[in-house]
This record gives C-alpha cells, structure tokens and sequence, in this order.
C-alpha cells in the first residue's frame, strides 16, 4: 500500500456528498462511514497519522463494510475511484493480518480447489435432502457462517462439468468457436444456467470448448487475498492461452469483469500482462455476444411479466446494460417492466451476505420491495451470486416469484418453438 499515492488520490475528493445518493450501505444506514466520502476521511486520518489502522477497528469495519459496487465512483464528479482505495487497504489488513479464519476456510480451502468446491456441493445436497440441518442448527455449528445455509438455493444433483458428456455436440459447419468460461458458482450452485448457456450458443451455430479452468479468484481479491488471487489469475490465464476461440463466454457478470481486471493485476509484469490484455479482449458477457452475433429469433411463447436487476460487475464493470434487456424483449409473450433502482446493489457482493448479515438483508429488503412494485412475475439478472440473494430475498418476503439468467428465458423460449 503506497499511502503518498492513495493521499494524493484522496485530495481529489472534494466532499460533495453526491455519493450518498447512490451507496446501498449508506441509503439503509445513514452513517457517514459507510459511505465513500466517510471512508475516504477515515483512511486520509490513518495515512496522516491522526489513527492508526491497526488500533481503531472501526476502520477495518467500515471497510469492509464496503460492497465495492464502484455506484460512487460512477456518481463522483472528480472520479475518486473509491473502491480500488478500499481493496488497497484490504489488501495491507490480510497481509498483515492474515484472513479471518471463517474466510481463509471459505475462499483459500474451498474455492479455490474445483474438487473441493464439488465435494462441498455434494455433501450439502445431503445436508439439504435429510435430517442432518436440522441437527446441526441444534448445535449451534452453523452460526460459524452467520446461517449461511439459509441462502443456498436447492442444489442440483449434477453439476455442469458432470453433464459435459452429454451437453457438448459437434456443430456442422459452425460459425463460431468460443471457449464457456464456467464459473465456480453457476458449475455447483445453479448448473441450470450453465445448461441453458451451452444449449443456446448451440442453438446459434457455436462449437464451444469448456477449459479446465479454477475460480476466477473474485472472492480472494475483495478480501485482499491478493497472492491466493494472482495464483488463480495465472492458471487461467495459462488455461485459457492454451485455446484460440473466437470469443470466451461468461453468464456470470463477476467471472466476466475479474478476467478483465487479470490486466491490471499483472501490471508489474509484462508477460502475464500481455496475456492478460490478449484473454481480455476475448472476453464477451452471454447477452452481449447473442447481440453482436444477431442471434436466433425463432422462438415459442413465455406469457410473464419481467423486470431486469442489473448485477454491479455488469452494468460498471462491464459495461452491460441494454443487452440483457434486448434478449428479453426478443422473447414472445414476455412483458418487460423497468424497476425503480434497478442497478442499485442487491446486497450479495459474493459472501458479504454472509459475513454482514444484517446490512446485506436491509439492502436486499430495498431491493425486493422495488421489484414488488413492478408487478412482474419473474426477476431476471446476468449474476449467480445476485441470483443467490435475490432468491433468498423471495423467500424472506415469502414470495414464489423464480430469479432468471436471461439466457435460462431465452433457452426456455427456444424449447417451447421445438414443442
């Protein structure tokens, strides 16, 4: 942590308050820490000397009370990327601290081991289908993550990786080789996404190639994980390298957005940079590349009512806002409704529902209520972790409304002409 250059880039704040308006943690709390303004304050007095980061808690608090979904720097005038700040002072607290064990179990000892990942979902459809949670909530045990069993979806008996065999065709004459960067969370958690993706690029003449890739390191790098992040960076990197497709797929907005950042991660090393920059370049969110490509739209009828959450890795990271919603227009028979805060943060952030409970839930109450509003009937979004929130978020409300990739309509749409 450089604190000349992240003091010099603190003064560009000029204190405007503009970043209020759109900061999930400070709309639901109204405490000026938990917004950038107040958090940039905090970490100019540690780097002037007036606290010190490693005596006042409450630094490391707000911090990491920070869902890093950059709604401040997209709203500040001087474009103080606050975020990044934040994941350098994350990064100085897990270096010289080391990772909260409950994290260090969960990121460095499941995900990032595909093996692990698989043998956790297996064990948790077990947990799922049997008396055994209820034993354990007896215990006490799953309180060690904040009730983290509450939020899972209903698991799938296979994962994706498991269907491959049965999934992959050899396209006649295909248009398009593309490489489906299959992401830890739509692999294990929700397969049927993942399903539908390989099912729809098929439809649209491409002949996929599923690399043998880890987790995108997305969990590692908002802790500050930073050398358990380059370690994955590098096998994929190395992975993908070894392929030559047309494009490389994600369904899942923070897969697509932390293969990007790859880039700047290297930027002290030119040959995992320039490798970085060529994976870059290929890298093409689902919804963005049907677009580009003029997909299919010959397709059934979905009668519904649908209105679209834009994930923050999406819609600031990525750039992808209109894309989803054109393929859902596309669709016969489907209504799209624009909710209000539409690309406000859901409160997932990955595991930060778990880890801070209580903030993540009043975000994710925001959230819900706006999409009540809409009369809609299905929530659509373009990220497993906002799909994992957005479906807990259902079932606080008591609500039976399902949450959709768009590409799970569009795969449906297709069947449903088939029919």
């Amino acid at each position: 942590m450089n604190k000349n250059v992240i003091l010099e880039v603190l003064m560009k704040c000029n204190r405007c308050g503009l970043c209020q308006e759109v900061c999930p943690t400070y709309r639901v709390s109204g405490n000026e820490f938990a917004v950038a303004r107040g958090r940039n304050r905090l970490i100019r007095m540690a780097i002037e000397g007036q606290l010190e980061f490693d005596k006042e808690p409450e630094i490391e608090q707000f911090i990491n009370e920070c869902l890093l979904c950059k709604a401040c720097e997209t709203n500040c005038p001087s474009g103080v990327p606050t975020p990044e700040l934040i994941s350098q002072v994350r990064e100085y607290y897990t270096s010289t601290k080391g990772l909260p064990i409950a994290k260090k179990i969960m990121y460095r000892g499941v995900f990032s081991h595909n093996k692990r990942i698989d043998l956790v979902r297996r064990l948790a459809k077990v947990y799922q289908k049997t008396g055994i949670k209820t034993l354990v909530r007896m215990t006490g045990v799953n309180n060690i993550f904040n009730k983290a069993d509450d939020m899972l979806p209903d698991l799938p008996k296979n994962s994706v990786r498991g269907q491959l065999p049965m999934l992959l065709k050899n396209i006649h004459q295909p248009k398009y080789k593309v490489a489906y960067f299959l992401g830890c969370s739509v692999n294990n958690f929700f397969s049927s996404i993942g399903v539908a993706t390989i099912k729809v690029l098929q439809k649209n003449s491409c002949q996929i190639i599923v690399p043998d890739v880890n987790c995108c390191g997305a969990p590692h790098n908002s802790a500050g994980d930073q050398r358990e992040f380059k370690r994955l960076a590098i096998k994929n990197l190395k992975e993908l390298a070894k392929l030559d497709p047309d494009a490389i797929i994600v369904d899942c907005s923070t897969c697509g957005s932390i293969l990007k950042e790859y880039v700047g991660l290297f930027e002290n090393e030119p040959e995992y940079q320039k490798l970085a920059k060529q994976i870059a370049e290929k890298v093409k969110d689902i919804s963005s590349f049907l677009i580009e490509i003029g997909f299919k739209k010959e397709m059934g009828e979905i009668k519904a009512r649908v209105t679209y959450h834009d994930p923050c890795h999406g819609v600031r990271f990525l750039n992808v806002q209109e894309a989803p919603r054109e393929i859902l227009k596309s669709i016969p028979g489907i209504e799209l409704i624009e909710m209000n805060e539409a690309d406000m943060c859901c409160g997932g952030a990955g595991s930060y529902s778990i880890f801070y409970p209580k903030l993540s839930r009043q975000i994710l109450s925001r959230k819900i209520n706006n999409f009540k509003k809409t009369g809609a009937s299905i929530l659509a979004t373009s990220c497993p972790a906002c799909t994992m929130q957005l479906s807990f978020g259902m079932k606080l409300h008591e609500l039976t409304s399902p949450v959709k990739h768009p590409v799970e309509l569009l795969a449906e749409a297709y069947d449903n002409k088939a029919k």
